[in-house]
């Protein structure tokens, strides 16, 4: 494979890593704003991005194989998709081994709160790997000779 078809996979994937981690996102936020305006109560489902954790990890795997195609941000990826796995996977856990998953154990613990705080890390972590691959997709585009390119991303 040369160059050319080099640059053309990773933007492909790079695209399409970036579009799959957003779309759970605006989802999330779409029916916040409908679910909200039509109950008259604020409601968030912050459990969202685990509930679409398929399209999560589609999302994180064409990244981390854009950056490692193209040599740009793949460690981010690579560690920042590491993160939000071992994050959910510590929610997860924690709810099933201490009985919130089946009701055993109800929300008035500190359980809950860890495991919430465990869900809220990852959808933090997905967004911030949404605005990376933003940032890759910015940086495949961006023409070489360009003088207005910086140390940073040249070394990123």
């Amino acid at each position: 494979m040369n160059a050319k078809q080099k640059s053309v996979l990773a933007k492909i994937f790079a695209i399409a890593g970036t579009a799959l981690l957003w779309a759970p996102v605006l989802f999330m936020f779409v029916t916040a704003v409908v679910g909200s305006i039509m109950s008259k109560k604020i409601l968030f489902d912050y459990l969202t991005l685990a509930e679409l954790f398929p399209l999560v990890a589609i999302g994180m795997v064409l990244l981390i194989v854009a950056g490692l195609i193209s040599r740009a941000y793949a460690k981010w990826f690579g560690w920042g998709s590491a993160a939000a796995l071992a994050a959910l996977a510590a929610g997860l856990i924690l709810a099933t081994a201490s009985g919130l998953a089946s009701g055993a154990l109800t929300t008035n613990s500190g359980a809950f709160v860890v495991v919430v705080v465990c869900i809220a890390a990852f959808d933090l972590i997905v967004v911030g790997l949404a605005v990376l691959g933003i940032r890759l997709i910015v940086r495949l585009f961006h023409k070489a000779g360009d003088p207005a390119e910086t140390a940073e991303t040249a070394n990123a």
